[in-house]
């Protein structure tokens, strides 16, 4: 990946959080929608960088990203929680793969892949009904951990 475009993921990583903390904060849907927008574009731009590792499995980042993104828009319109819940499956896959293909790819330490695997497959278990808090906040921690960790060393060494 050149630097412009490890630059760009997280220009647009950081711009999806933004907007998505404003929007979800001041309950403006129309800016969480574009939140939304937003991280499809970050998915586009991390299939950009991920696609040497397995072209195949990268594809797969696309519709993975696209379902969470729809799927949560619905529920934010919809104004129903479960909905959205059940958008962390993709979202969590998505992280899962993302991972898996920086360890493939090598360009990353390969502790950021784990994590980040690790990460979208706990992200999958927030489906779960009546999950304990401290369960959610051990899921939700270790998913800004490893996506933290990965936005820094882009931004940093990418």
């Amino acid at each position: 990946m050149e630097i412009g475009t490890a630059r760009l993921a997280v220009i647009m990583w950081v711009a999806y959080f933004g907007l998505s903390g404003v929007g979800l904060g001041l309950k403006i849907l129309p800016l969480s929608l574009v939140a939304n927008a937003v991280y499809f574009v970050f998915a586009v731009v991390l299939f950009q960088y991920l696609r040497s590792a397995d072209p195949l499995l990268a594809a797969a980042l696309l519709p993975l990203a696209a379902l969470g993104c729809v799927i949560q828009s619905v529920g934010m319109i919809q104004g129903d929680r479960g909905i959205q819940l059940v958008a962390l499956v993709f979202f969590g896959l998505f992280l899962a793969t993302a991972g898996w293909l920086l360890l493939r790819a090598g360009v990353a330490p390969a502790p950021i892949g784990y994590a980040l695997v690790a990460a979208g497959i706990a992200s999958c278990t927030l489906v779960i009904p009546q999950l304990p808090a401290p369960a959610v906040a051990l899921v939700l921690g270790l998913g800004a951990l490893a996506e933290g960790s990965f936005a820094l060393w882009l931004l940093i060494r990418g």
